[in-house]
């Protein structure tokens, strides 16, 4: 296993395309990945099994690719460590029997430890660590897509490219057709990412993290949906929108979570070194 640092430059200045799981990705053909920088997310590997890179930190995704898929075994990976929910044993463990592995630190929510805070100061700065080839902890707020965009902004891509990634802002279901039933199978009592409690932080942070980049002179498109004209109809939020749009959630921690929130920022050496 080697650093994502490794990758930095790889593709300087070059298209990278991420792929999530949304229900955005149905309307693109199987073959869209062919002859392009791919990072699929997650269970977007099914869609697009070609991909140069798939990127996970869920390990329930993981084990079931693993299972399923031998060819999972001959692509690229990018990791954040530790999963979701296991140790960075535990998570290493999982990964041990996988070839081209590239891994990072992953600390969800950074810098405070809770999420829906969403420090845009910070972010540039997180941003600037990827493009120079120097971080070694990235993070977000609830979703993959954040961790991936970081290994694609050290990769050195240019334009950056987001489909299947609508933090339910996307007409339909919960993910593109083809895991439907797999991913109800998996996680029967998920929440929704149409609930503004659970996609209003993603999207800030991802919004944060598209004019980061735009501030270096890095553009990423937000595509909502295939077009055969590469025409691509794209997510415009403005900020006076976001703030809207954040009316719409409360996040209630306890004072047990609090605390606990707190004492992990005061002794978790990973957290003091970012």
């Amino acid at each position: 296993m080697k650093r994502i640092n490794e990758l930095h430059n790889t593709y300087l200045n070059k298209e990278i395309w991420i792929a999530g799981s949304g229900p955005s990705l149905s309307t693109y053909p199987d073959d869209f990945f062919e002859n392009k920088i791919g990072i699929t997310l997650h269970m977007a590997y099914l869609k697009f099994p070609t991909t140069t890179f798939m990127y996970a930190n869920e390990p329930d995704r993981v084990k079931y690719l693993k299972k399923t898929y031998p060819s999972f075994y001959k692509i690229k990976h990018i990791y954040g460590i530790p999963f979701h929910d296991i140790s960075k044993r535990e998570s290493y463990e999982l990964i041990s029997d996988l070839c081209n592995v590239y891994t990072f630190w992953r600390r969800p929510y950074p810098p405070k430890g809770i999420r829906g805070k969403i420090d845009w100061t910070f972010t540039s700065k997180k941003v600037k660590q990827a493009r120079a080839g120097k971080g070694t902890v990235f993070g977000g707020h609830g979703t993959c897509l954040h961790g991936a965009l970081y290994a694609a902004i050290m990769l050195g891509g240019n334009p950056i490219n987001l489909i299947g990634t609508g933090h339910g802002m996307y007409k339909g279901s919960e993910h593109f057709s083809d895991v439907l039933e797999i991913d109800k199978g998996m996680r029967p009592n998920a929440p929704s990412f149409s609930d503004p409690n659970n996609n209003v932080p993603m999207i800030e942070q991802t919004i944060a993290i598209i004019e980061a980049c735009k501030n270096m002179g890095i553009k990423i498109n937000w595509i909502k949906e295939y077009s055969n004209t590469a025409n691509y109809e794209k997510h415009h939020i403005s900020r006076e929108g976001l703030e809207k749009m954040k009316l719409q959630y409360t996040r209630k921690f306890t004072v047990t979570k609090r605390i606990k929130n707190s004492i992990k920022q005061l002794y978790n050496p990973m957290i003091n070194s970012l």
